[in-house]
């Protein structure tokens, strides 16, 4: 007689349920943000759509536990994406697993069989000043979802702001008349920035053209959405691609919230902006996670050293 699954649909929650009771661990046990249970769910749908291409019919949960399906969709990603991103996802199918294994669901753990890839030194990406500026003089001011934008892009990179920080905005929190903005960070820390008179046009545009019954007082969220609920990390984060590829082209598909981040510091830096200063304005805990905009800056001038100087072009062997 063949011996029943341990992973039998009849016999365990089926897999969204398993999904849903991981989130709700992550959120009471381990205190994660609701931006970072988002994105350990995207990852884990991800590998879930490898799993059911893999094993068409209906789904057997004793694919989670399959070591040669789980190396080779690692080997599929490893082929589009970059270490750092195989590697967030692993993390996430490691402690998803952990946690099923813990809860009695597996019999084993196969996640722990793989390591972890190496993360190389990987420097931030970031726009050049022209083309920040394309992006955000790119963006029409026509409709209310465009100045809504418009005032994202202005704010994301004037402040330097996370995304989560930025959606998480009330209008109580901006301060017109001293030109600052207090924002909750990581670990429930607030702290005061700045924001620039291009930020501030921007976002008094937007604001003086939403609808009356949107303008609801102070502690209204500062971006909404048509429904005049909060605008979502996701969504901002696509209406963002949207933009800067129609802007940008190519180069737009590689743009994010976190690149304006990115760009923000780097264009102070180079600027004369201390370090001191930008991990204050960033709400980094530790300099060191700054200081790798400075290697981002070494690596422009490397990049403007090799193009120009007469050495490098071989302009010192009677060339002029």
């Amino acid at each position: 007689m063949e011996q029943k699954s341990l992973f039998d649909e009849s016999r365990f929650p089926k897999l969204p349920e398993l999904l849903q009771g991981f989130l709700d661990h992550l959120k009471t046990e381990k205190s994660a943000s609701p931006y970072t249970t988002l994105n350990y769910e995207i990852d884990l749908r991800n590998w879930f759509k490898f799993l059911f291409e893999q094993t068409p019919g209906k789904f057997a949960l004793n694919r989670l536990s399959d070591f040669t399906l789980l190396r080779k969709y690692l080997a599929e990603e490893t082929k589009k994406y970059s270490r750092a991103t195989v590697g967030r996802r692993l993390s996430v199918i490691k402690g998803f697993l952990k946690y099923l294994h813990r809860e009695g669901y597996l019999e084993k753990n196969v996640a722990k069989l793989i390591s972890l890839p190496k993360q190389g030194e990987r420097l931030p990406f970031v726009l050049k000043p022209e083309d920040v500026l394309k992006l955000i003089e790119g963006i029409p001011s026509d409709t209310l979802r465009e100045k809504r934008m418009r005032g994202i892009v202005e704010l994301l990179y004037s402040t330097g702001i996370r995304v989560s920080e930025l959606a998480s905005l009330t209008h109580e929190k901006v301060d017109f008349r001293n030109g600052t903005l207090l924002v909750l960070g990581k670990g429930n820390k607030e702290r005061v920035v700045p924001i620039g008179r291009h930020c501030q046009k921007a976002l008094l545009d937007y604001m003086d053209s939403m609808p009356s019954f949107q303008k609801r007082g102070p502690s209204t969220p500062l971006f909404l959405n048509k429904e005049g609920e909060a605008l979502s990390v996701r969504s901002i984060q696509r209406n963002l691609r949207e933009f800067a590829i129609e802007i940008l082209g190519p180069l737009g598909a590689e743009v994010t919230p976190h690149t304006l981040r990115h760009s923000c510091a780097t264009h102070l830096l180079s600027r004369g902006a201390g370090l001191r200063e930008i991990q204050e304005l960033l709400g980094h805990q530790s300099l060191v996670t700054t200081q790798k905009y400075t290697q981002v800056d070494i690596e422009r001038l490397k990049a403007a050293y090799q193009k120009t100087h007469p050495k490098e072009r071989g302009l010192d062997k009677g060339k002029t």
